[in-house]
């Protein structure tokens, strides 16, 4: 037999149940609510978007109705002159009209006119305009009127029919999506026209959740409802998780992947194609500072992050032991963690300097002479490893010192008890137990040490180097940004520092897995 349970766990349980299942009624209204106004602003857009199109698409065939023919015409008709004074003329003669032409092509396509109709009313125009100039009575002037006169007569079917093909042509080019990238940031209603398309399926998902769940609520039995529900509440809790990652990860890492391959992005969502150009102009433009840029990382990588993590491990190892004043020193170590890393950069750039800074001083009391730390490009990496060692110790330090404090001290004991010396006990217990955190560290030193930025802007007055020598990789993707203004490159650049710290990273988990200790 079954134990009957307390009353009282049995109330609960079914106060928790009623509660789940007006879940399902609260979610069935919140997403139909959602689901409605996003598919009301999607359909919004949607309609703003038709008449802005509309108004651009009258424009282009208007446009495209004056000058197809106009060019047809002039080609045709200056082909018969005979020198550069007698195409003047014609020239002349056909811009006379252009105004007029314009405006009785807005008649017509207010009337309703065909293209057909337009063209043709727009060539006799023409035809005569061709010929308006030559007003000569000489035989030559004459003779140059009436050639052109028949050429054009006998060309006219041509030229109409050209004329139309070059006009549906460019107008079937035309399509809803150029509108909408094409859009200007200021014009009305943007925000709705230009995202349109995402609130119509994210409205539409929306609904069809809210429907379902409107179905579930009304349709299904009470304990249908509690299994939805339960699948739900877990889910509230986390919505607000997935739609900060959604909106400030995912999102903008698509865009970065998208834009890359937009040649020449500008903000307005204007470009001039997809390809590689964005990729190509980083690593091989003319005047590019990738490469540069890419060396100087790699070198700062592999000078910084080998140093900082060795003397890590050492202060964590002497921090961790139960020595006087323990407290002080860890508070000394970590309290950069905590302060401003502009401050920090801009004492740092005082101590480095050449005339008054503090590590000329300490330098000479040991009759070393001033270094112009700032000034001079062959200082400029020394300064940079130096500050950036520094910078890294406090949060390897803390990583460092909890791994030491997972060993266990039996180890230890051991180890005494065998007359192992404190050197052997070091390098043959405390480093193999430590090299699970060492790798992590290790990784996460290099991906920080690959987007240095916030060094280079402070030390150097916002330039990269005295004689712009340090550009990092971070530093060439805020100058694209910043002062190019090109943001194609400044995304290739992204997904290129990403490809090479993503590389990097693999490797050196390879390496981890092949380390072994007797």
């Amino acid at each position: 037999m079954t134990e009957k349970q307390p009353l009282s766990i049995s109330l609960n349980r079914k106060k928790h149940h009623r509660r789940n299942a007006r879940r399902v009624l609260f979610h069935f209204v919140m997403f139909t609510v959602l689901g409605v106004l996003l598919l009301s602003s999607g359909i919004f857009g949607r309609v703003q978007l038709h008449k802005i199109a509309d108004q651009e698409m009258a424009t282009a065939r208007q446009n495209l109705l004056t000058t197809a023919v106009s060019d047809a015409v002039k080609a045709a008709a200056e082909a018969n002159a005979a020198d550069n004074a007698e195409r003047t003329k014609i020239s002349s003669g056909l811009s006379s009209k252009s105004r007029s032409i314009k405006n009785n092509v807005s008649s017509m396509l207010a009337e309703g006119k065909s293209n057909e109709e337009i063209v043709t009313a727009v060539l006799d125009t023409l035809t005569e305009a061709a010929v308006s100039r030559l007003t000569g009575e000489d035989e030559a002037t004459v003779a140059l009127k009436a050639k052109v006169t028949d050429a054009l007569a006998q060309q006219r079917s041509e030229l109409i029919s050209a004329s139309i093909a070059q006009v549906e042509g460019a107008m079937g080019g035309m399509n809803l999506g150029d509108v909408r990238t094409g859009l200007s940031t200021s014009a009305k209603h943007y925000t709705f026209m230009y995202y349109s398309p995402l609130m119509l399926v994210i409205g539409g998902i929306f609904l069809a959740l809210g429907l379902f769940l409107g179905y579930v609520h009304f349709f299904r039995s009470f304990d249908f409802r509690i299994k939805v529900a339960d699948i739900i509440e877990p889910l509230d809790y986390l919505l607000p998780f997935f739609v900060g990652v959604i909106v400030f990860t995912l999102y903008p890492t698509v865009r970065v992947f998208i834009m890359a391959f937009q040649e020449r992005y500008k903000l307005s969502g204007e470009f001039q194609g997809w390809g590689l150009g964005n990729f190509n102009d980083v690593l091989f433009g003319i005047n590019t500072k990738l490469p540069q840029a890419l060396g100087n990382t790699f070198i700062y990588v592999l000078l910084t992050v080998p140093i900082s993590v060795a003397i890590s491990i050492i202060l964590a190892y002497l921090l961790n032991q139960k020595i006087k004043l323990r407290a002080l020193f860890q508070t000394a170590y970590f309290l950069p963690m905590v302060t401003s890393a502009t401050a920090v950069g801009m004492v740092w750039k005082f101590m480095f300097n050449g005339d008054y800074g503090i590590i000329n001083w300490l330098l000479g009391l040991f009759g070393g002479g001033k270094i112009p730390w700032l000034t001079r490009p062959e200082y400029s990496m020394a300064v940079m490893v130096i500050y950036g060692i520094w910078d890294s110790l406090p949060m390897t330090i803390i990583l460092l010192i909890s791994g030491l404090q997972n060993i266990d001290d039996h180890y230890y004991t051991v180890a005494k008890v065998d007359g192992a010396k404190a050197k052997r006990i070091f390098f043959r217990i405390t480093v193999p137990l430590l090299s699970p955190t060492i790798g992590l560290v290790l990784i996460i030193n290099s991906i920080s040490a690959f987007k240095v930025f916030n060094s280079v802007v402070v030390l150097f007055s916002g330039t990269p180097g005295p004689m712009y020598n340090m550009y990092t990789m971070v530093y060439y993707i805020y100058e694209q940004i910043n002062t190019s203004l090109e943001y194609g490159r400044a995304a290739a650049a992204s997904l290129i520092l990403f490809a090479v710290i993503l590389v990097f990273t693999m490797l050196q988990r390879l390496i981890q897995r092949k380390w072994t200790y007797n």
